[in-house]
C-alpha cells in the first residue's frame, strides 16, 4: 500500500479507504446479480453517484455474462471436481 500511496501522492490511510470502498462496491455488484435483497438502497436514488453505481453493477453483470458464455460454468468459477 505504501508504494501505491507514494505513486498517487496520498496517504496509506487513503489507499486503505479506497480499497474498502471498492470491496463494498464489488460485493454489492455481485449481490445485485445473485441476491438483490442484500444491496442497500442508495441514499439519493437517481443521483449521479447512484447512476455511476448502477452502471458499475451493469458492467460487472455484463462481464460475468461474457465469461460464462465462453466456457462452462465450472471453468468460469474455477471449480475442480
Amino acid at each position: 500500500m505504501a508504494e501505491i500511496a507514494a505513486e498517487l501522492g496520498v496517504t496509506e490511510s487513503r489507499i486503505s479507504q479506497l480499497r474498502a470502498e471498492a470491496m463494498v462496491l464489488l460485493r454489492d455488484a455481485v449481490n445485485r446479480a445473485f441476491d438483490p435483497d442484500q444491496v442497500a438502497v442508495h441514499s439519493r436514488p437517481g443521483g449521479a453517484a447512484d447512476r455511476r453505481r448502477e452502471a458499475y453493477f451493469a458492467s460487472v453483470a455484463a462481464r460475468h455474462a461474457t465469461i460464462t458464455r465462453r466456457r462452462p460454468m465450472t471453468e468460469a468459477l474455477d471449480i475442480t471436481a
